[in-house]
């Protein structure tokens, strides 16, 4: 498979994404820059909600019936938007967001974006085997076969849509489904070139652009920041190659890539309050602000808190900031009040969180570390969470993080964008926290992310990014100011953009091998599920319709759906909500000559070819005890061949009756 056969995808994943949630948010008043780097999350919360009422009414998850939909939310969206705008107020004069860019300033901004979205999926494009490689890894065996899932019965409402992953498909507990929603209606065939395509588009291009937009939108004077954002991104490991490929947490990655989209529209809708704008445009903005929260909660619920961590100072500056002039405007009971009410909150959600039955399954997963706190700050601040293996990588990143450093104590000093601050120290301590020490009494905070730096450390890159691009832009400015030659501008804008691309040109190969520890046989850090020779053997696999494989889900039978169509039995590495037959085929099926309830089990799951790899650890295979015995099936008897590459086999099963 080509990389141009990966187009459609593409550019269906990204049209999909961006024109739904921009044209609402152009009803809505927020347009330009802003409404195209906010318009995902506002995409993916309409999809969430269509998701949940098209299963309720019975319709297939199909892209004519999606946006058939889409375009009925547009109308209705319209029509409120016009009957709350007839009467325009006349206080709205538009101070409070930034002006048109001109198109000198936008073609810049726009450069700026393109070679951020370059240098980020260039690695991934250049080291992936095959546009349709698989990810294997834990989590992306499941989230391929939910899209498989999600196009096979066309539901995939996040209230019990994936049921198929699980047992018998009796189980039908809540999961996040934005990704899957989107990828699902992507046009090729191939699952794992969709989600490709997916890292590639949402991943990656919507996580560029909206951390532009965002730039520009906490910076509205100015317009270098929007330039230099996406290049600095293009220099962080931690979003989106660590979380999308090592950690494969698609849903929360998507998740991830909303947060800066959904954080601008936060920033609009407070800055329209503060500013007192007309009610149709506040009204506007605060509608906004919450489709671009539902869409980070849409894409995994984890994200909510993910962007407490970024707006939450903004809100809550913003709300001590109310408080202080009431004070001062001899309100000070009112004041008080408010002031005592935002306290509380800050310190009484985390806490009533942390004991709620509903997030017990998170808060109380257990991660062992054996790092400390100090190497664990050197690792979040020289971004090598989960890439610190890598001699000399951490000084490539030094000079983005002292510019971050810098910005953070600039904002403090000129008392401007200090929640920037504040978001960067939050984000960086709970990431320290998470791989720091278990004993840390304040390490349960970090465990509304599983209490894993890996899912933190990506968002403290929205806030870094920014930082690192205000200190850049303040010391271009400081060039300009002291020497007036406009060659000494120019110079000092060279060096600035020099810094940034060079930082992400020379991590380059270290995205490069961390791709490649996730996707490419041979050379993946937690074992092999498919050798090459054995995803061909899969993707030319021609068995009967209605074929069931079982087999050892981690030596290659779980990719079976998604890269070669058929139905396996263990469609998920992991062991919640197993039926009994599966129970029974897990903890025996090697025993099917002997054991009768082999057999009982295989037909109960309508199970009719067996999967096996006798590729072992050592060879590097990926292996787990809990499967030990559905390896070793003797297959001199009672077993039909029907394809064979390498070490693996699909036997047609014939011994029992």
């Amino acid at each position: 498979m080509s990389w141009w056969a990966l187009v459609p995808d593409a550019l269906a994943l990204a049209l999909l994404a961006v024109v739904p949630g921009a044209l609402a948010l152009r009803v809505l008043g927020v347009r330009g820059l802003a409404g195209l780097a906010a318009a995902p999350p506002v995409t993916v919360a309409a999809l969430g909600v269509l998701s949940v009422l098209l299963a309720r009414f019975g319709v297939a998850w199909r892209l004519p019936a999606v946006l058939a939909c889409l375009a009925l939310v547009l109308a209705v969206v319209g029509g409120l938007a016009w009957l709350v705008t007839r009467r325009r107020a006349t206080t709205d004069d538009g101070a409070w967001r930034p002006g048109p860019l001109g198109t000198r300033r936008a073609l810049a901004v726009a450069a700026g974006t393109v070679a951020g979205v370059v240098l980020l999926a260039g690695p991934f494009v250049a080291t992936l085997p095959t546009p349709d490689a698989p990810l294997q890894q834990w989590d992306a065996v499941f989230h391929l076969n939910a899209v498989v899932a999600a196009r096979e019965t066309g539901v995939v409402t996040p209230l019990g849509g994936l049921a198929p992953l699980y047992g018998d498909g009796t189980l039908a507990p809540y999961y996040p489904t934005g990704w899957h929603a989107l990828v699902a209606l992507a046009p090729g065939a191939s699952v794992p070139a969709a989600t490709n395509a997916g890292v590639l588009v949402l991943g990656t291009g919507a996580w560029v652009l909206g951390l532009a937009g965002l730039a520009r939108e906490v910076f509205r004077r100015r317009t270098l920041p929007a330039v230099l954002a996406p290049l600095l991104a293009a220099g962080f490991v931690a979003y989106p190659v660590v979380q999308l490929t090592v950690l494969a947490q698609l849903a929360n990655g998507l998740s991830t890539a909303l947060l800066p989209g959904a954080v601008l529209l936060v920033l609009r809708a407070v800055r329209a309050v503060q500013a007192r704008a007309g009610g149709p445009a506040v009204a506007g903005t605060v509608v906004a602000a919450a489709a671009g929260v539902g869409g980070v909660v849409v894409a995994h619920a984890s994200g909510l808190f993910s962007l407490a961590l970024v707006a939450g100072p903004l809100v809550v500056g913003a709300l001590g900031g109310q408080a202080v002039r009431l004070v001062r405007a001899g309100r000070r009971a009112a004041g008080g009040a408010l002031l005592a009410a935002v306290t509380a909150a800050v310190v009484a959600v985390p806490v009533v969180l942390a004991n709620l039955d509903a997030l017990s399954s998170v808060v109380g997963f257990e991660r062992a570390s054996g790092r400390s706190h100090t190497a664990a700050l050197r690792e979040v601040l020289l971004d090598q969470t989960l890439a610190h293996g890598y001699p000399g990588d951490g000084r490539a990143h030094l000079a983005v993080t002292a510019a971050t450093l810098v910005g953070a104590l600039l904002v403090v000093l000129h008392r401007r964008h200090r929640w920037l601050a504040a978001a960067l120290v939050l984000t960086v301590a709970l990431a320290v926290l998470a791989a720091g020490p278990a004993d840390h009494p304040l390490r349960w905070l970090a465990s509304f992310w599983y209490t894993q730096a890996g899912r933190i450390a990506p968002v403290a890159v929205v806030p870094a990014v920014l930082l690192a691009a205000y200190a850049l832009t303040t010391a271009v400015d400081a060039v300009r100011r002291r020497v007036p030659a406009r060659a000494a501008g120019h110079a000092a804008l060279a060096v600035v953009l020099a810094l940034a691309v060079g930082t992400a040109v020379a991590r380059l190969p270290l995205q490069a091998r961390v791709v490649a520890s996730a996707y490419v046989p041979g050379e993946l850090a937690w074992g092999t599920m498919a050798t090459a020779e054995e995803l061909t053997m899969m993707r030319e696999l021609d068995l009967p319709a209605g074929a069931v494989v079982v087999g050892d889900p981690f030596n290659g039978s779980a990719l079976l759906p998604a890269v070669a169509g058929v139905g396996v039995v263990f469609p998920q590495l992991g062991a919640s909500g197993m039926s009994p037959a599966q129970r029974v085929l897990q903890e025996g099926l090697a025993d099917i000559h002997d054991d009768p309830a082999v057999c009982a089990a295989l037909a109960d799951a309508g199970a009719t070819h067996l999967y096996q790899d006798t590729a072992t650890a050592e060879a590097g295979a990926k292996l787990d005890d809990r499967t030990a015995a559905m390896r070793g099936v003797d297959v001199s008897e009672g077993f039909t061949e029907v394809a064979r590459a390498g070490t693996a086999a699909v036997h047609r099963i014939d011994t029992c009756p």
